[in-house]
């Protein structure tokens, strides 16, 4: 039973980082005023991983470890997502955001 609760861990942390960047690209962004969305694509892509679980492995687990099928990953899942959802809106959207990217010379007194 270890065998398949560690590749059903795995699925959903590497799903996890994929949605993430996922949500950057598809610009659910911080600069975006529908930037909530990219939580509401999370949630699709686990429930979605849900359903793709149980129809792999509902048949190889004991009825008493079914609960299993669902939270196996999720806070990896969650914690993956929010990191590399936050590390995409930090590398790729940099920007001049209230005047943090000027110039150390204009900082600097004479």
């Amino acid at each position: 039973m270890t065998q398949p609760l560690n590749t059903i861990f795995w699925i959903r942390a590497g799903l996890g980082s994929f949605t993430g960047l996922l949500a950057g690209f598809l610009g659910f962004t911080s600069d975006n005023p529908a930037a909530g969305l990219g939580a509401l694509l999370a949630i699709s892509m686990y429930l979605l991983s849900v359903f793709v679980v149980r129809g792999m492995y509902q048949t190889s687990i004991e009825a008493k470890d079914r609960r299993k099928l669902l939270t196996t990953g999720i806070g990896t899942f969650i914690m993956l997502f929010l990191f590399t959802w936050i590390l995409y809106n930090t590398l790729f959207l940099v920007e001049d955001v209230g005047g943090l990217g000027r110039n150390l010379e204009e900082l600097l007194p004479d």
